[in-house]
């Protein structure tokens, strides 16, 4: 099987594209940093790839062959308040995690649909809700979330696979900008199996760790009179 990763120098993206080439597939792994990329595994192939481009989208998919599964995993992140950052960095987030899904789904889509083909994009349990000190990333994970509800209606019979990975924290180079303790954080090997797992399965969303993913979607059920005392809380100890 012929393998895509964005994302790939780092976290889950390396620890995904490292598992799938011992389990036998052919993986290339894109990312913006040719330093990151250069210290993954020589037998993973790399092309320099800036997915909030479109003309780099399209120049990466070019140079290899077409993949049967594509893991769309690149993104940013850059936490605080929203007092304290700039235009540039809400945009800069838009750019990478929402836009920069949506470049490579109108890349790969018109050839997935003709000859068949599977798709995940990589959430966050961040979109579940709004957070403090995620507005940049919060928002950017909800679009994609919504993204992908209505591209698995959209592809549902087509021969096109498509599933969102919602994973909680998982050490990586973004998750190490936190200056809070992460519940259930976890390594990103971990999360890779757990993710191959569900690749496997016919579920469309696929989120860990599972205590995690029960507190939040209980969270996101409950009326604001309930939540934001609650976040507060949570937040403040």
């Amino acid at each position: 099987m012929q393998v895509w990763i964005t994302g790939g120098g780092s976290g889950i993206g390396r620890a995904l594209a490292e598992q799938l080439t011992l389990d036998g597939h052919s993986v290339c792994i894109s990312g913006r940093s040719k330093e990151k990329l250069s210290a993954v595994s020589p037998d993973i192939s790399a092309i320099p790839c800036d997915v909030s481009k479109p003309e780099s989208v399209q120049n990466a998919l070019i140079q290899m062959p077409p993949p049967d599964l594509a893991i769309l995993n690149a993104g940013t992140y850059s936490p605080g308040p929203t007092h304290t950052a700039s235009p540039e960095e809400f945009q800069q987030a838009m750019a990478v995690n929402y836009f920069g899904v949506i470049n490579c789904l109108t890349a790969l889509l018109p050839r997935m649909l003709e000859r068949g083909g599977h798709i995940a994009v990589v959430g966050s349990l961040a979109g579940y809700r709004g957070l403090p000190n995620a507005s940049g990333y919060g928002p950017s994970k909800a679009a994609v979330i919504s993204l992908c509800e209505s591209m698995r209606a959209e592809l549902d019979g087509t021969g096109v696979k498509f599933q969102l990975i919602n994973p909680g924290f998982v050490k990586s180079p973004l998750t190490e900008k936190n200056d809070f303790e992460m519940p259930y954080l976890m390594e990103a090997e971990e999360a890779a199996d757990i993710i191959l797992r569900g690749l496997q399965s016919n579920r469309f969303e696929i989120a860990f760790p599972a205590p995690f993913v029960r507190r939040l979607k209980f969270i996101r059920l409950l009326p604001y009179r309930f939540f934001f005392p609650l976040i507060q809380k949570v937040t403040r100890t």
